[in-house]
Formats: C-alpha cells, sequence, structure tokens
C-alpha cells in the first residue's frame, strides 16, 4: 500500500513522464511530417549514358554508380571488414571456410513484386556461372562449387576451398539478387531493365536519360542509414552529358543538382559559391598506366623503371585532377586493406636517375634530335586510352613527359570497345587501369594472375605470368588470418613495382559537386553515392 506521504512525489512523477511522452510524441510527429516534406527530383549530369544496369556481368565504374541506388545486398560494409544486416538478417561461416549459410529477411520483395527468397539468390548465381551470360563479375564468387537452398528464406554458398574476400564481394553491387522472373521476361534486355529490391526502381528511358523513381514498399535499409521506409527523393533523373565543361555549366543553371566527373580547376571556384564538393578516398587498384612487358621496349625492366623514374606524377595530379588526389606509388591505394606504406620511396621523381637507366639499357641520343635510339631503333612507345573522364588530358600529359626522356611516344585514344580489342591483341605498351574495390584480392588476381592475360576482360594488360606470383595471389586469397593476408599482400605490391609493372599514377579520389539544396548526401566504402537518404530543399 503507498503511503499519503508518497502520494505527492508520485503525482509527480506521472505528470513527469506524460509531460515526456507528450514530448517524444510530438517530436515523432515533427520527424514523420519532416520526412514527409522531403523529397523532389535529383537530376544528376552524368558523364555517358550507362552501358549496363546489370551488376551481376558489367563492371563499369559509373554504372555501377547508378545499379547501387537499384540493388541491395546480402550485407553492408560501415567500415573495412565490418558486416552488419541487409537483406541478410543473419549469417554463419564453417570452421573451415567453405560454407556461409545466408538467413534471409521474409518482407522483400523485388521491384516487379515477386519474393526475395534463397531460389532468388540461386538463380541470381547460376545465371553468372553459365557462359552465355559473359558475366565480367564471376570472379566474385570465387572458388565457388554450389548455391544449395536450404528452404525458402535459408541458402548456403558452398565453396571448394576458403575465400576471403566473399564477404566483402558480398556487400557490393556485384553479388546483389536480381529478379528471377525478369531474368526470364527481359532476358538479353535485363541490363537495360533492370530489377532489384533497392530504394529506387528503373522507370523508363528517354533517349539517353535514364528515369529512375522511388519504390514505395522499400522498408530495409540497413543499420547506419539516417531513417527506414522509403527513400526521399520522389525521382531520379541520370541525364547523359559528356562534356566536363557542360555538366558544370548545368549545375549553374540548375538544369542538374548533382554531377561527377568535374573540370577540376573549376572546382574550388564553385565551393566558394556555395555549391558543396565530395570527395571519397576508395580502396582498390590505383589508376595506373600497366606496362606491357611482352611487347618491346618495355619488355626490358630498364626501361620500365626508368619510365616510372621519368614520370612526374604530383605534376599529372596537379594538372589534371587539380590535386584532388594523392599520388600512387603501387598498385593498392591506400584506403586498401593490407597497403604497404614501403612502396611510397621505391620509386621517386628523378628524370636523372630514368636518364641513366636508359643509358644503362643502351638507349641513347645519338642524333641529337631529343629521340633515343638503339642498334638503328627509335626507343619508340605505343599508348592506349579509352576517351572517358580525366583520361585523355592525363594520356596526353605522360607522353608529353616520355617525349622529354627521349621516347618516341605515340597516343591512341578511342572508344573503349576499340580500345578492349587492343588490350586483347596485346599491340600496346602501357593501357590503363583503375578499379575499387574493397576486397584486394580481385583486384591483383585481375590484374596480375596469368589466368586473366586472355579470355574475359583481359585485364591482366601487364601480361605478367609467374606461377610464382599466382602462388601468392592464391595465399591471399585463402588465408582466413587477416595479419597473414596483409603480410601476403604486401609481398605482392614489393613483387609488382620490383618489376614495375605498372605506371602507378594516383589513389582513386572520386569528387561529387551538388546543388547547395541538395541535402543528405553520404557514400558507401567503394565511394558510391547513396542517394537513399537524399532529398532537395
Amino acid at each position: 500500500m503507498t503511503s499519503r506521504r508518497y502520494a505527492p512525489v508520485l503525482l509527480r512523477l506521472v505528470a513527469v513522464v506524460m509531460t515526456l511522452a507528450l514530448l517524444a510524441g510530438s517530436g515523432a510527429m515533427v520527424s514523420r511530417a519532416q520526412d514527409e516534406e522531403r523529397g523532389g527530383t535529383l537530376t544528376w549530369a552524368f558523364i555517358l549514358k550507362p552501358r549496363s544496369l546489370d551488376p551481376n556481368v558489367w563492371t563499369g565504374r559509373s554504372d555501377n554508380d547508378v545499379m547501387r541506388q537499384i540493388f541491395d545486398s546480402l550485407v553492408y560494409s560501415p567500415a573495412p571488414g565490418e558486416y552488419v544486416p541487409w537483406l541478410a538478417e543473419s549469417w554463419e561461416i564453417s570452421e573451415d571456410g567453405t560454407v556461409y549459410t545466408f538467413t534471409l529477411r521474409e518482407d522483400v520483395t523485388f521491384h516487379d513484386g515477386t519474393p526475395l527468397n534463397a531460389e532468388a539468390f540461386k538463380a541470381t548465381y547460376d545465371r553468372m556461372l553459365d557462359p552465355e551470360t559473359r558475366s565480367l563479375q564471376v570472379g566474385n564468387l570465387g572458388p565457388y562449387e554450389s548455391t544449395e537452398v536450404i528452404d525458402e528464406y535459408t541458402f548456403a554458398i558452398n565453396l571448394t576451398e576458403p575465400f576471403a574476400p566473399l564477404m566483402a564481394n558480398l556487400s557490393s553491387t556485384q553479388l546483389a539478387p536480381g529478379s528471377p522472373a525478369a531474368f526470364e521476361e527481359f532476358g538479353e534486355q535485363y541490363a537495360q531493365s533492370p530489377v532489384g529490391t533497392g530504394p529506387f526502381m528503373f522507370d523508363r528511358w528517354e533517349g539517353n536519360d535514364l528515369y529512375l523513381v522511388k519504390n514505395p514498399d522499400y522498408n530495409w535499409a540497413p543499420e547506419g542509414m539516417d531513417h527506414q521506409g522509403p527513400a526521399y527523393l520522389d525521382e531520379i533523373v541520370i541525364r547523359e552529358v559528356a562534356e566536363p565543361a557542360t555538366r558544370m555549366v548545368t549545375l549553374q543553371t540548375g538544369e542538374a543538382n548533382v554531377t561527377h566527373y568535374p573540370v577540376f580547376e573549376e572546382v574550388a571556384s564553385y565551393e566558394e559559391q556555395g555549391f558543396q564538393v565530395y570527395r571519397a578516398d576508395t580502396p582498390g587498384f590505383a589508376k595506373s598506366m600497366p606496362i606491357n612487358i611482352e611487347l618491346a621496349p618495355t619488355d626490358d625492366l630498364l626501361v620500365r623503371q626508368a619510365i616510372l623514374h621519368g614520370i612526374n606524377r604530383q605534376q599529372v595530379i596537379d594538372l589534371i585532377q587539380a590535386g584532388y588526389a594523392n599520388v600512387a606509388n603501387g598498385p593498392l591505394t591506400r584506403p586498401s586493406f593490407g597497403y604497404d606504406p614501403a612502396v611510397e620511396e621505391m620509386y621517386p621523381y628523378d628524370p636523372e636517375r630514368a636518364a641513366a637507366l636508359l643509358e644503362e639499357a643502351g638507349w641513347v641520343d645519338g642524333n641529337g634530335d631529343g629521340i633515343r635510339e638503339k642498334d638503328g631503333q627509335n626507343l619508340s612507345v605505343q599508348m592506349i586510352m579509352f576517351d572517358s573522364g580525366p583520361n585523355k588530358a592525363m594520356a596526353e600529359l605522360i607522353q608529353a613527359m616520355l617525349t622529354e626522356l627521349g621516347f618516341e611516344a605515340s597516343l591512341d585514344v578511342t572508344a573503349y570497345d576499340a580500345f578492349a580489342s587492343r588490350v586483347t591483341e596485346g599491340t600496346y605498351n602501357l593501357a590503363e587501369m583503375n578499379w575499387t574495390a574493397l576486397d584486394p584480392h580481385l583486384v591483383l588476381f585481375n590484374m596480375f594472375h596469368s589466368g586473366e592475360v586472355t579470355g574475359g576482360g583481359q585485364f591482366n594488360r601487364t601480361r605478367i605470368q609467374d606461377p610464382e606470383l599466382d602462388e601468392l595471389i592464391a595465399r591471399g586469397r585463402m588465408a582466413t588470418d587477416p595479419a597473414e593476408r596483409e603480410e601476403v599482400y604486401a609481398e605482392i605490391q614489393q613483387y609488382v613495382m620490383d618489376n614495375a609493372l605498372i605506371l602507378p599514377i594516383w589513389d582513386n579520389a572520386w569528387i561529387t559537386l551538388t546543388a547547395p539544396n541538395v541535402q543528405g548526401l553520404r557514400f558507401d566504402l567503394e565511394g558510391r553515392p547513396l542517394l537513399y537518404n537524399v532529398w532537395v530543399e
């Protein structure tokens, strides 16, 4: 029984609790009202019409920025090596590292209304492995054996051996599930009519412009997002604006309120005017020019080392990126797992050292015309590049620097398909590569494994075929101890740079500009924009 002398205290406590409850309710009402007021259309001045919106097949960097809005992943990675639930509620990994068992949420549907279930994941991965699909993303499954459907919402990925990068790959777009019904309905047209589970849905194409609309049923964002329920934006317009200067103008005129691949020299001025500038430094393979070790004269280590010492990478960044990047010193960028800072001391800019190396290799300027020669042959190199973003300007500047070193440097800038054909043929000395990836295995395997010289995407553009290096790559893939993996990746980086297999230029830094009234923009670890939280005031 309550004593009377405590009654006033209890009454005051009740009043406080009721007041707090009212305030909390009022706060919830305000929050809901704010959510209802947030919306608008985001118009993105985009570098090129997306070539493919099929994340299980296509690897294009900018295209995957769009795919991230349409497709969800099994898990979300808020920090390197950390994973939280997304489409999967929980998971278990067998002691031997070969079986990954996932339990799915039961409330998720694809944009076409069909349910997300275990069969959808099996269908997605089976389709990737079908040779007719011609997927460039199969490597993300690693030593894959099968997907076993345990029940409607539980499945297991079975591997033939441990594959440490799998969780990182499952957090990205490449292994995101697609609708099996849409696979069947659209066939080869699926890449232009994608159906995922994400916060935005494919709506239509108008010429080269892509329209996405809010998924009204979305209610399964991972923890760490700013809200739950549908996205704020009503619509996203991906508008092709190929010229960088024109993309910048569209921000000024209001025709677009976000753009990427900017004119770097203008970024600081735009920031002074109130436009918002976002820089995302990402893990993966640095912006580089792989050097073909099979074709003379770059089949000579001394020549390759001379190229690395003779290119002023900081000047390239200052002139092409307006300083918005860090100098790359090896194949992996600084934010990458296992990055080895020892590579930073290996190839300082030293044109005198470059000249001495070329002299040692027998290349001299005998005619006084500035072009080195040996045995009656000019020191000639063929550079190839595809015309996208800063690629052409970067290649032209490096071409000029090579000329200063005494090279006769030709440059062929083409569309990507023609560039890829040259890569396949091996008729070049320097090509191009950069790749954002959460785990280093994918990029190191693709760029340096013997199996990637021919077939697939021909990403091993150095054309190195060394069983010793293949073994190191395999060890990094299978090691389950992070410390052991770091040691392996340090050894790989040392190997690559000892053999001067690439000319690293800059660590990937993706720059995005938005109008002042665009709010809530954030990025995942790969530097992909997360538009789920965005609204336009």
